[in-house]
């Protein structure tokens, strides 16, 4: 067991070179939102691009697309129609189609989908990239069972009360529930909380930044973008996504608690939101860095 410092952010993140463009920089694809959660979309987004991503694509219900021009006008948004504000086995048609056509280094699904998550799973298995699984994408893996991940590079998110549901039967133990789910799925389980433990097989690395703050809506869509723009950051760096995976979501756990720690040097942490975390990445990174 080891622990995610300044050290080690250091020594494993991608920086990125002077002849770099934006697909080189990581290709983010964002499956988020739903009606009423335009929110979620939005800070995954806004994250992923202040984590360094080159180029974020986000496919969200139609009813989300003028708080994401306003909010990321950086971003490329796929429309999808929706009647209930959901996404659906039309919506999976339309996504699968996109990605065939428009390849993509890493994708973010779960932050905001509601019911619509339930495509997550029929997906993931027929385009086979890189994913980042959160909220209520972890909620749907659940009920399918998280073993059906077996064979697919993926990041988990859970905070406790979405690693129960991933255990089901398993009792749960704060000390082994993300090895646990790790090796059912063989994914890397990041357990969010004090001392957010990251899992992959028999690595247990455990996080060092970060307080109490974050303990607050929005926290996690944020985190989820952060190390989905750093992991499309790795891949094009020349590793493959199962050699970096770990790393990421190392990488990305201590940079959003980073930014939260530089944060609370000026506001109280009963006062953070996720949005001032997104604001202070770059001073974060920077100084992380340095």
């Amino acid at each position: 067991m080891a622990k995610i410092n300044k050290t080690y952010f250091k020594k494993h993140y991608p920086k990125r070179t002077k002849d770099s463009y934006k697909n080189l920089n990581g290709k983010v694809f964002i499956i988020a939102g739903s009606k009423n959660m335009s929110g979620a979309a939005v800070l995954s987004a806004r994250a992923a691009y202040r984590a360094g991503a080159g180029f974020i694509t986000v496919a969200t219900v139609k009813q989300n697309r003028s708080a994401l021009i306003k909010a990321v006008p950086e971003a490329l948004i796929l429309d999808i129609k929706s009647s209930d504000g959901y996404l659906n086995g039309e919506s999976l048609k339309q996504i699968k189609t996109y990605l065939k056509q428009n390849p993509q280094d890493v994708i973010l699904a779960g932050c905001g989908l509601g019911k619509g998550a339930q495509i997550i799973l029929n997906l993931l298995k027929a385009v086979n990239l890189p994913a980042v699984i959160d909220a209520d994408g972890l909620n749907y893996i659940a009920k399918a069972g998280v073993e059906n991940l077996k064979g697919l590079s993926c990041i988990l998110t859970p905070h406790e009360g979405e690693i129960k549901r991933l255990l089901g039967k398993i009792p749960f133990d704060k000390n082994t529930a993300a090895k646990n789910i790790s090796a059912l799925s063989g994914a890397v389980c990041l357990l969010k909380g004090p001392n957010t433990q990251v899992c992959l097989g028999s690595l247990k690395n455990i996080n060092t930044s970060g307080n109490e703050g974050l303990a607050k809506a929005g926290s996690g869509d944020v985190l989820s973008g952060v190390i989905a723009a750093l992991w499309a950051k790795l891949i094009k760096s020349g590793l493959t996504a199962q050699s970096s995976m770990f790393a990421a979501a190392c990488l990305g756990v201590f940079l959003h608690g980073a930014a939260a720690d530089y944060c609370v040097e000026k506001i109280s942490k009963e006062s953070l939101m996720a949005s001032d975390v997104i604001s202070a990445l770059p001073f974060a990174l920077k100084k992380l860095l340095d």
